[in-house]
């Protein structure tokens, strides 16, 4: 990774601004091509008798009509980012697991009494099945789909630009948004570009697809945010970037 060479990042907005403001600050330029838009459903949510709620994605908080009915509630995020996004909502007692899926079960399960009732907010699309796995561990649990997210158009006009002319590195936050990049490049014509890429993935089962493709990725330490941008920074030290 050359000094200059730009990072793609992939996730949807408004993370994916977050990020590009955190590459940036690595000395990195950043280029913003979100694969997919994010649809939100507004519901008003009624926390019944939830003992706790369970986030597995900020997008879930942005996506709710309100939050009050819900902030007397503790909240369990998976990562850091979630659990900023709980406190910048309301919500005052906050839990990170600092990993995926796994760890937010484990946190929940170290910290709750077997038998509570957890209300999951989520995605339609899921990496991990946090309701099967605390079902298993012997609480309750009541998952809500509170967004969706659907394939963008196309690459961004910045995002071409750069993978028609030369390398970049990619950064992955999850399988299916993989998947979705792989869609576009391909239907943009430019399949060839991939092999002139570096990708790095918040996790091997993020990166799924791109081994499917025989296409190798970094892997960050741990799934989390601040390790993903630690392998970014690892990559382009080893590389010559200042």
């Amino acid at each position: 990774m050359k000094p200059g060479i730009p990072v793609i990042i992939t996730r949807t907005q408004p993370g994916n601004a977050h990020t590009a403001k955190s590459v940036r600050a690595l000395g990195l330029a950043a280029i913003a091509c979100p694969v997919a838009q994010l649809v939100r459903s507004r519901d008003a949510i009624n926390p019944g008798c939830a003992d706790a709620l369970a986030l597995t994605s900020a997008n879930a908080l942005r996506a709710i009509a309100d939050t009050g009915p819900l902030v007397h509630l503790p909240v369990f995020a998976v990562g850091a980012g979630t659990a900023r996004a709980a406190r910048v909502a309301g919500f005052s007692r906050v839990t990170s697991a600092e990993g995926d899926a796994e760890a937010l079960a484990r946190e929940i399960a170290r910290t709750l009494p077997s038998g509570s009732h957890v209300l999951h907010l989520s995605g339609e699309e899921r990496a991990g099945d946090l309701g099967g796995m605390l079902d298993v561990l012997g609480f309750a649990v009541t998952t809500r789909i509170v967004y969706r997210t659907r394939l963008a158009r196309g690459l961004t006009a910045r995002a071409h630009a750069v993978l028609a002319k030369g390398p970049a590195v990619v950064v992955i936050h999850s399988a299916r948004g993989a998947e979705r990049f792989l869609t576009l490049v391909d239907a943009a014509e430019l399949t060839d570009c991939l092999a002139r890429l570096e990708f790095i993935a918040i996790s091997e089962r993020a990166a799924v697809p791109l081994h499917d493709r025989a296409l190798k990725a970094r892997i960050a330490a741990h799934p989390t945010e601040n390790n993903l941008l630690a392998a970014l920074a690892e990559l382009a030290k080893s590389n010559g970037a200042p």
